[in-house]
């Protein structure tokens, strides 16, 4: 690749890297100080049109963006860090990319939990019953 076309996508990729980041920023702000999380503290506010859940989504797919610009960032620099880095750094090299890599597959084997409506609101039925009372999910039918 020309060093001039190396250069122009290096910019392209370095521009788009601070604004995916800036975005980013922004809507974390938004997701945390403008529309308040719960459902009851965000129920029914906007900003633009678009309700909490959707500016998670966009702060999710910004996220994507950026991990994306930075991996093409590394690509386009992968010369001087073969032979500028990696030599005079082997083991701190090593050590970041496989934290980075156990982190990433962390996410994979994490448990999940379920925690059913009832539990998680305090939900007792409408009949005033007790949910942590197995026995009051029973109900008796007699059949005429």
């Amino acid at each position: 690749m020309k060093l001039a076309n190396k250069l122009t996508w290096n910019r392209i990729v370095d521009f788009l890297l601070w604004l995916s980041i800036s975005l980013m920023a922004a809507t974390g702000f938004i997701l945390r100080y403008r529309l308040p999380p719960g459902s009851r503290g965000g129920r029914g506010l906007e900003i633009w049109g678009l309700s909490r859940h959707e500016w998670g989504d966009l702060h999710a797919w910004l996220a994507y963006v950026a991990i994306a610009l930075v991996l093409l960032h590394l690509a386009l620099h992968w010369k001087w860090l073969w032979y500028t880095a990696w030599p005079g750094l082997k083991w701190p090299v090593l050590v970041g990319l496989l934290a980075g890599l156990l982190l990433v597959l962390a996410v994979w084997i994490l448990p999940v939990e379920h925690r059913g409506f009832a539990e998680e609101r305090g939900y007792q039925g409408g009949e005033g019953r007790d949910v942590s009372d197995p026995r009051s999910s029973q109900r008796s039918y007699s059949i005429p």
